[in-house]
């Protein structure tokens, strides 16, 4: 019931402001004086939507694109691991391989990229590591529960990666980049409007040899002894934007954009002789925003996701496990959401979300075809006005969501407000969930004994997040204590005749933790940042920590920008702590991490608007070695043993771009 009359009034406001925009009381203007009152938002609402959250308490971290061009970084998630407090991630193998992100200690990231979810459906999680860093905008990051506005796998928070758009001037950008192990990239965009329509086509091509990431002793385990092949990547992306501004009542414009992207990935696994697989994804989002008055804007947003793959293992003895065997998902939506001020300061945001998924994996040890399944959500975001707290921010939101058979209600509570001169409280405390991905649910499998459940709950979680700060002219701090409870986890489970499944596990499982971040500057030029996340996050059953979690990791970093100069530079420190890995069968569990890595970057800019600009990076400075990641294995003798991959060794990067 819930869910119907939150549609039904969507649907309604929206037909009844843009066609009869006198005859509702929610999109009147009525007079001069009360227009005085009213919060003028001239940012589409998806647009401002996190920088507000931050208002509302959420905590959020926004990375610009001058930010990215000014650190040097030509891969995504290593920008976000040295710019993000509380984030974490450690590639197995360098640029291009997998990682495993996290943030506060849970790995439930939802990726987007404008706004539009690239998570695997197949196997749930994933990261956006295709798109060329030249094409961001801007990097959101907002790091609670936040399935209200977003929903499945949201429960850790969100990356929205916004890629840069049309502009009015014919404007551009052509750049390469080369580096150390066969490191090479060419980049540009071109862009422009005439006679009310606007354009921007833009590309990246991509390259890297590599390096062998494990030692000698683990190819001499593997009986692999003539096959010491390193990870190695190549990459392109392209795509085309369309924007048409149109004279409506208010302001309204229409937003189409597609995207092309292609890769081939060599993984250099020592235990096979060949593995690599070739990929082709394709995107394409169609927008209409529109803001009829200073009290009422919506807007309506369709998308298409393909990403598909062939995948092929060949074993040490030359036998294919699998030759180019398919493996990917499609995906279509809509999004709709509107936003309605009254009064000095009070709204509301309603919106409905539907998605349709279906994927399959020939690769023979997950073999499966999932069934199509359609996902419907519908939720409401109340900030109100309070007259005796003129200056507080609170939020209060619920979202009701339905896929399979299941269905799940969450809610979302939010504060922010200003205590003693600078200083500020902020808290946010909500449920979120994550829904059983299609392997889960449907990935039968004889061959390897192992079945899908498709009666799986959703995982749930609650999530609380108390912070204070200050902000003062060359200073500003913020110090946070967060918490997250999780329970219907969905975990593999052996049964009693030998067959493998998945099932919603009983008990809860609890992470907390601190962060804190303070900047300092610029005195001079110079600016400090740094910080620090504490995450205790441990296992229900054993009492250890989990995996792949770090108990403590930390950031220090010096950026220098003298005034009316030209030039600048950037030394960025990372230190993790203790890293667990477990589940190695017969084996200890291993302690490893207690690393620090250290890169430095310079650019430079010259011409006469200072077009041009080189600029040069060296990652891990001082040749840092650690382990990336821990495996067990069994050659073909019947012998077990582990072994390890080694991280990104020192490595430098050059490039140039011209700006017009």
């Amino acid at each position: 019931m819930v869910g119907k009359f939150l549609c039904k009034n969507l649907l309604l406001s929206i037909f009844i402001c843009f066609l009869f925009p006198s005859a509702s009381l929610l999109c009147d203007e009525r007079d001069e004086v009360e227009l005085e009152e009213i919060v003028v938002h001239a940012v589409p609402i998806e647009d401002r939507l996190s920088v507000e959250m931050m208002e509302f308490g959420h905590p959020v971290v926004i990375i610009s694109s001058e930010e990215l061009k000014n650190t040097g970084f030509v891969e995504l998630q290593t920008a976000l691991e040295a710019l993000i407090p509380g984030y974490f991630s450690v590639a197995r193998a360098g640029r291009g391989s997998y990682s495993s992100p996290s943030l506060h200690g849970s790995d439930e990231i939802l990726w987007l990229l404008d706004g539009v979810r690239m998570n695997n459906r197949l196997y749930g999680g994933g990261y956006l590591n295709t798109i060329s860093i030249h094409h961001i905008e801007r990097v959101e990051v907002l790091k609670a529960g936040e399935s209200l506005y977003y929903g499945t796998e949201a429960t850790a928070g969100v990356v929205n990666i916004i890629t840069k758009g049309v502009t009015d001037k014919k404007s551009g950008e052509a750049g390469a980049s080369y580096g150390s192990n066969g490191y090479m990239e060419t980049f540009g965009h071109i862009t422009g409007t005439s006679d009310g329509n606007g354009f921007m086509v833009f590309g990246s091509t991509e390259g890297w040899d590599g390096y062998i990431p494990c030692d000698n002793q683990s190819y001499i385990n593997a009986l692999n002894d003539n096959n010491r092949s390193p990870t190695s990547y190549d990459r392109e992306t392209i795509g085309l934007k369309y924007r048409k501004d149109l004279n409506l009542r208010g302001k309204a414009d229409l937003r189409l954009q597609v995207m092309r992207q292609a890769g081939s990935f060599d993984y250099g696994y020592p235990t096979y002789k060949v593995v690599f697989s070739d990929w082709e994804e394709y995107i394409a989002i169609l927008k209409w925003d529109h803001d009829v008055s200073d009290r009422f804007s919506y807007y309506i947003k369709s998308h298409l996701h393909t990403w598909w793959s062939e995948a092929t293992f060949m074993k040490l003895d030359g036998a294919y496990l699998s030759d180019a065997a398919p493996w990917g998902y499609d995906e279509y939506g809509i999004n709709i959401m509107t936003s309605t001020h009254w009064g000095h300061g009070n709204e509301v945001l309603v919106g409905v979300d539907f998605q349709n998924y279906w994927g399959k994996d020939e690769f023979p040890m997950a073999f499966f075809r999932g069934e199509a399944e359609n996902v419907v959500g519908i939720f409401a975001n109340y900030r109100p006005y309070i007259p005796f707290l003129p200056e507080s921010r609170t939020s209060f939101g619920a979202r009701y969501e339905k896929t399979a058979g299941t269905d799940i209600l969450i809610w979302d509570a939010s504060l922010k407000t200003p205590v003693l001169n600078n200083y500020f409280f902020r808290g946010v405390l909500n449920t979120s969930f994550t829904l059983p991905n299609v392997q889960q649910l449907y990935g039968n499998n004889p061959l390897s004994n192992r079945f899908g459940n498709p009666d799986l709950s959703p995982e749930e979680s609650l999530n609380g997040e108390i912070g204070i700060g200050g902000n003062w002219k060359y200073f500003n701090f913020d110090a946070g204590y967060f918490f997250r409870e999780i329970g219907d986890m969905i975990s593999t489970v052996t049964l009693s005749d030998g067959s493998s499944t998945y099932e919603n596990t009983a008990g809860k499982t609890k992470i907390d933790g601190f962060e804190i971040s303070m900047n300092i500057g610029p005195f001079g030029g110079w600016s400090f940042n740094t910080n620090a996340t504490w995450v205790d996050a441990k296992d229900k059953d054993t009492g250890e920590q989990l995996e792949l979690n770090p108990e403590f990791y930390a950031k220090f970093n010096i950026a220098y920008r003298p005034e009316n100069k030209s030039y600048g530079f950037d030394i960025m420190t990372r230190y993790t702590g203790d890293i667990y890995e477990r589940g190695l069968g017969t084996f200890e569990d291993v302690k490893y991490g207690n690393y620090y890595l250290i890169d430095i970057s310079f650019f430079k800019t010259f011409g006469k608007e200072n077009e041009h600009r080189i600029f040069a990076k060296v990652e891990n400075l001082f040749d840092e070695e650690y382990e990336s990641r821990w495996y067990r294995a069994t050659n073909a003798d019947g012998l077990s043993y582990l072994y390890n991959y080694d991280g990104l060794p020192r490595n430098l990067v050059v490039g140039y771009k011209y700006t017009f």
